[in-house]
């Protein structure tokens, strides 16, 4: 039986090889546009040593260690401590991955209502920075696990796009009727919805946390979102030592991997619950269900030696770099074969549905991820940091060069097309890589060490250019 599903892949995968080099469109833009801040993209892309990049560690020298990445989550902070003596926040702040110390919501330092100069660390503390528990057994041993790579939504509500009684409203989505599930109707935004931080430590497993604005901020107080409860998703096997955690951009899927040669890839279906039919009502009595109630399982492999990165795209497809190319589910993905994301949950393995694999605990229904031509026509080998912005993937392979990709869906085949180009050269070893939307620049994270020396992490900002 496994013989013949290996043997439809390798035909799927001959097919769609040949659709994606058709396909792929690999080019630079003709017309050098605005980037956010209002310069122009170099030809060629940005050059540590050349402006505006003057040197490699251009941002918050001396600080971190060993970072994997950071993500901006917007809050209604307008003012570091709402304090108007203390830098502009941008509507949000920067969580940041680091190894040394642990994930935490990083400081805005810099002139008085002006934007932040540097990032600090802040003193480690329950609400502004995550420390993850240690479980053996079932039970919580201690504290004291870091997170690894991560990631977070914020599910919002326009309630003009729900469905009502016998009413389907073709512009409500997977992600709205979530948010709107969790705000009960209330319209919602990026800046005052709950966001949900996705994480894994390697002594417990996946873990998610809600994050709120500060109930009456105070001058000289905490600004923005903070911690909530850690929420632990038991129904993945203990022991796996998990270090990246992914959500999908509608909150229906959350996976977790490893990079210790662990190749099994988890997933938990709605974990933050099922908000039901976008083309029904929002049921009135929904809540976000105790994590330990939620369905996972393994679904597939990455068939990576090690992982380094995961990322989510805007094209609702998971995908995993390491050693030594990036993979992803079909090789090519998207579309409608069995092979492909997420039908390969289900379609391979006698279930009748998604919720029905997940319900009978049908295991390894995607079978090995392939590589992806996209990246690899990009020369993309063995990343080490990724990043999602729009419809934008970074990513930073050895070599010291980073790569910006343009997802778009095919209207036809449903398939993902590429288009990318190099966006900066002269890095370092890049360790991870965040879009901080209120710098309008890209942070890649270099460890010049190469062993993770304690803070030596060299901070390389670039401006943040999505004109392809």
């Amino acid at each position: 039986m496994s013989r013949v599903r290996l043997s439809t892949v390798h035909v799927s995968r001959a097919g769609a090889v040949a659709l994606a080099l058709a396909a792929l469109v690999a080019h630079r833009p003709v017309a050098r546009a605005a980037c956010a801040d209002g310069t122009t993209f170099p030809a060629g892309g940005y050059v540590v040593g050349q402006p505006p990049v003057p040197v490699l560690q251009n941002w918050t020298p001396g600080v971190f260690t060993g970072t994997v990445g950071s993500l901006f989550i917007p809050d209604a902070s307008t003012f570091e401590h709402n304090d108007p003596a203390q830098p502009l926040t941008g509507g949000g702040h920067n969580w940041v991955f680091d190894q040394g110390s642990t994930l935490c919501k990083v400081t805005d330092l810099g002139p008085a209502g002006g934007v932040a100069t540097a990032w600090g660390l802040p003193p480690s503390n329950a609400t502004e920075c995550v420390i993850l528990p240690i479980i053996k057994g079932g039970r919580v041993t201690n504290i004291g696990d870091i997170p690894g790579q991560g990631d977070v939504i914020t599910p919002t509500c326009d309630p003009s796009k729900l469905s009502q009684p016998g009413v389907p409203n073709p512009a409500n989505t997977y992600g709205n009727q979530l948010g709107c599930s969790i705000s009960h109707g209330v319209a919602t935004t990026p800046q005052n919805a709950t966001s949900y931080l996705f994480v894994a430590g390697i002594k417990g497993g996946l873990f998610s946390i809600p994050l709120n604005n500060v109930t009456n901020p105070v001058v000289g107080g905490q600004a923005g979102k903070v911690s909530g409860p850690q929420n632990y998703y038991s129904h993945i096997p203990e022991g796996q030592k998990l270090t990246n955690a992914i959500v999908s951009k509608d909150g229906q899927f959350a996976i977790a991997t490893s990079v210790r040669r662990l190749q099994t890839v988890f997933a938990c279906l709605n974990p933050l619950g099922d908000p039901g039919d976008p083309s029904l009502p929002i049921n009135p009595s929904f809540f976000v269900p105790p994590a330990s109630t939620v369905p996972c399982m393994a679904i597939g492999n990455n068939a990576l030696q090690v992982d380094l990165t995961d990322v989510w795209g805007s094209d609702n497809q998971p995908y995993f770099g390491g050693q030594r190319v990036v993979n992803a589910f079909g090789g090519v993905p998207g579309g409608t074969s069995n092979v492909a994301w997420p039908q390969c949950i289900w379609k391979n393995n006698g279930s009748k549905s998604l919720l029905d694999a997940f319900q009978n605990n049908r295991q390894g229904g995607c079978g090995n991820a392939l590589p992806d031509f996209g990246f690899s026509s990009a020369n993309i080998v063995q990343p080490s940091g990724s990043a999602s912005h729009g419809d934008y993937i970074y990513m930073g392979p050895v070599g010291g060069t980073a790569v910006q990709f343009k997802l778009t869906v095919d209207p036809f085949s449903g398939q993902t097309q590429y288009a990318f180009r190099t966006y900066v050269t002269g890095l370092s070893l890049t360790t991870g890589i965040g879009v901080a939307d209120d710098l309008k620049s890209v942070i890649f994270y270099n460890d010049p060490s190469a062993i993770g020396a304690a803070a030596q992490e060299a901070l390389t900002k670039v401006p943040l250019c999505e004109d392809m």
